[in-house]
């Protein structure tokens, strides 16, 4: 487990250096996804062997596992605040981060802080560099297995009962795919990182259900008929029960005000602090989740559910800021079709009849012209733009896509430049939306005062 000893070279930038040393996919900081699925399987043995040297903290508390293309973060979070509520030691793990690394390992709501995450971060390293030594044909730790085994090790220093983990990407072969979970949940899935998953939707699907344990019970959101098909098709596999929103719990009403019923009985009266008709239905498969981690004698009452969904917070996602003259931007990082068509959805149910200035950057393996197009109802106009990330899509290769489906765009960088340009653009009561991906968005809160990011990585 963990200790607090500091050795004095390791500081908390050194840190995040000997992470970026070890990053792939483009510096995507997640676990190479390509090559076969021997290459995929290789790298699940590897961070089981780097567990097996942290003495396996994954096996000292229990554990959500949470999968999906669309509301997994957000139904994440919710989990978690609602274990927090119920008086449970919580951890959450999830990725990426906003603004900071240490964002990705925290405790009941909190952030790990930096000589905790600097300690841990020379611990795990030194622990898979010994591995690579000893085990050479296991391959290079990745970050994202660095970081994975981090979180599951900090959790265990903090002797936490019960922790969240959310998918890095897919599931199938994800480095959190080592977990053993009391229940696992899919959210929604969608057209996402297709050049790794698959083309077709089904495809997503195999990977997403890739988390169902045998015997351990899952839930899973509204899905198309296909990607369910895949889904039940593994849960009976595994011998797994399985729990469907639309078929064994159904919901009623608005993030402000929900009727939610299923095996739990009916829950009246509750409320979402994240807005938009799609954050009910991911509070009602955090919900069914909740309901299983009960039944595995991990005590959770209504009330708890009523007060973590109510309190819940995760910026980002249909987050609201007005400025001091009375324009309203909308923060929000849906980065597939489903996620923007759940945001233009929102932006018509809260601000009708208004159109926006829209902030576009997205990741380069997206389809911009897919992203944009539920868009078009409620905006006219595009700042196309790129984040750091170095994963962006350029910025006139974004404006591109936006330019396929009708709408006008400018091109500007960075993104603070885009969103004071959009901001100018707007009306003094008006609407400025930043979307299309999580580093857009942090870029945006950065530039808006919201939040300062990690110091410079040395020699990046």
């Amino acid at each position: 487990m963990m200790n607090d000893e500091h050795d004095p070279a390791w500081t908390y930038p050194a840190a995040l250096r000997a992470l970026w040393d070890r990053s792939a996919y483009d510096r995507g900081y997640i676990a190479d996804p390509f090559g076969s699925p021997d290459s995929a399987a290789r790298g699940l043995r590897r961070v089981v062997a780097l567990l097996d040297r942290l003495d396996r903290p994954q096996e000292r508390f229990a554990v959500v596992h949470v999968a999906g293309s669309k509301g997994k973060g957000s139904t994440a979070a919710m989990i978690a605040t609602v274990l927090t509520q119920a008086g449970h030691r919580v951890g959450l793990s999830t990725s990426p981060h906003l603004h900071s690394w240490r964002e990705r390992i925290m405790f009941d709501g909190e952030p790990i802080d930096e000589p905790r995450f600097t300690n841990l971060a020379h611990r795990v390293i030194t622990v898979a560099a010994e591995l690579e030594q000893d085990e050479p044909s296991l391959g290079a730790v990745t970050t994202f297995e660095l970081v994975t085994a981090m979180g599951l090790d900090a959790f265990t220093a903090a002797r936490c009962n019960v922790a969240v983990v959310e998918v890095g990407l897919g599931g199938i072969y994800d480095a959190t795919n080592v977990v053993m979970p009391v229940v696992a949940a899919i959210t929604r899935i969608d057209f996402e990182h297709t050049a790794v998953l698959g083309p077709r939707l089904v495809d997503i699907a195999v990977a997403k259900a890739g988390i169902i344990k045998p015997g351990k019970p899952v839930v899973v959101s509204p899905q198309s008929a296909d990607a369910l098909a895949v889904i039940a098709a593994a849960a009976r596999e595994r011998q797994s029960p399985i729990w469907v929103g639309g078929r064994d719990w159904q919901w009623d009403g608005t993030w402000r005000e929900f009727t939610a019923v299923g095996p739990w009985g009916r829950y009246a009266g509750l409320r979402s602090n994240l807005p938009g008709t799609h954050q009910v239905e991911n509070a009602c498969t955090a919900i069914a989740a909740l309901w299983c981690v009960d039944q595995a004698g991990i005590a959770v009452t209504p009330a708890s559910i009523a007060e973590g969904l109510a309190s819940v917070q995760w910026p980002g996602r249909f987050e609201r800021v007005t400025d001091w003259r009375g324009r309203t931007f909308i923060l929000d990082s849906a980065h597939t079709p489903a996620a923007t068509t759940a945001l233009a959805e929102t932006i018509a149910a809260e601000y009708p009849g208004q159109r926006a200035v829209v902030v576009l950057g997205t990741s380069s393996d997206k389809d911009v012209p897919a992203l944009i197009r539920p868009l078009q109802s409620v905006t006219t106009e595009v700042i196309s733009t790129r984040s750091i990330s170095p994963r962006a899509a350029a910025t006139d290769l974004v404006a591109a896509g936006v330019r396929e489906t009708g709408l006008t765009t400018e091109e500007m960088a960075p993104v603070a430049a885009a969103v004071a340009h959009a901001a100018a653009r707007a009306s003094d009561d008006g609407l400025v939306v930043v979307t299309g991906s999580l580093f857009t968005v942090a870029a945006a809160r950065e530039a808006l005062g919201l939040a300062e990011p990690d110091p410079p990585i040395p020699g990046v």
